[in-house]
Parts: structure tokens; sequence; C-alpha cells
């Protein structure tokens, strides 16, 4: 059980932004409405993880939109999001800021976009790179999605790491595999609801 929640905490991390006001709903590859819900499963746990949009919230001078992650009805993660004309960007994860925003999707989307990461969260450095590729027809939770992938290749505080997104237009991330030190993690989309 401990490991599921190290992994849920992972995810929380990289899922794992300054900024167009985060009214602004998000982006068609992230819609971020209040209220938007996706229902993931999640590998090596018998309990889903709901990742859900609440309240904007300022983050130093940048309105954000808040993620929360819940795992049986408690808040195990939360994080501050942003969508501006070059990206989605993350601002803080669990109230800790990076040193600077983590752009984790190139707009507008376009395969074979590669950018750099070089940052810090408290005193862990993190170093690598994204590459976006377009990926049709990827089943998840008895759908296909076409997507585009946005996978990070490098380091967190030192460790190997690698952390793949999948985003589906008008619902955002459809799945995501976190490969740290070793261990992997793989969240599925089981439900999409989307914000009111």
């Amino acid at each position: 059980m401990k490991r599921s929640l190290a992994g849920l905490s992972l995810v929380s991390l990289m899922s794992l932004t300054c900024a167009v006001a985060a009214q602004d709903a998000g982006s068609e590859w992230y819609p971020l409405k209040a209220g938007t819900k996706w229902t993931y499963k999640v590998t090596g746990s018998d309990r889903p993880m709901t990742m859900r949009v609440g309240a904007v919230e300022k983050v130093g001078e940048v309105m954000c939109q808040k993620l929360e992650s819940v795992v049986d009805d408690k808040v195990v993660a939360s994080e501050h999001v942003t969508v501006d004309k070059d990206g989605i960007f993350r601002h803080s994860l669990n109230g800790l800021r990076p040193a600077t925003p983590t752009k984790f999707l190139q707009l507008p989307v376009k395969a074979g976009d590669k950018w750099p990461i070089d940052t810090k969260i408290k005193e862990q450095v993190v170093k690598g790179d994204f590459v976006v590729a377009e990926e049709k027809a990827q089943k998840v939770g008895g759908k296909d999605y076409d997507t585009f992938s946005s996978d990070f290749n490098g380091t967190i505080d030192g460790k190997a790491t690698s952390v793949k997104y999948w985003f589906a237009k008008d619902v955002g991330m459809v799945k995501l595999k976190i490969v740290m030190d070793g261990q992997e993690t793989l969240l599925e989309l089981e439900k999409y609801e989307a914000g009111k």
C-alpha cells in the first residue's frame, strides 16, 4: 500500500504552468474549467484516483487553476497550472514552487517539438528534455483516442526519470506513465467529466 501511495504522490508531482488568466479554462488539450474531473485507474492499486479542477488561485504574480488529486475522498496532492499561447505550465506542486515554471505541453501542439527543463523544486534538481509525438488510436479505458504525447527524459534529484503524458483533444490527459529509479506507475483514464 505504501508503494501505491508513493506512486500516486509521484504521479501528482508530474501530472504529473506565465499565462493568460486561468479563467480562460485551459486549452482544448487540457480543459481546466472549474469542476472538470478525470478518474484514472492506477497500476498497483485497486483504488482509482480522481483529478479535479478547483479554484483560481494566485501563485506569485500569476493566476493559476488549482488541481487536486483525490483518493478515497482525501486530497493526496495538489498543483497550480496555467495556459498561455506557448504552452501548459506548472507553477507549484504540493505548495512547493519550482525555480521556474515547468512547461509540460508545448502549444500549439506539433509533433517533433522539443524543449529543455532545468529547474529546482526545493533542493531537487529537475533536468532533461520534453519531446512531442503524434500517436493515433491509443486505446484507453475501452475507448480509442487520437493523441499527442509529451515525453520527458532526464533526472529528478539525480535519479533517471521518464514521464510520458498522452493528451486527447477536448479531454486532456488520457494516460500517464512515470518511470523513476526503476519503479513504474501508469495512469489510464476511466472517466472524464467536463466542468459546467
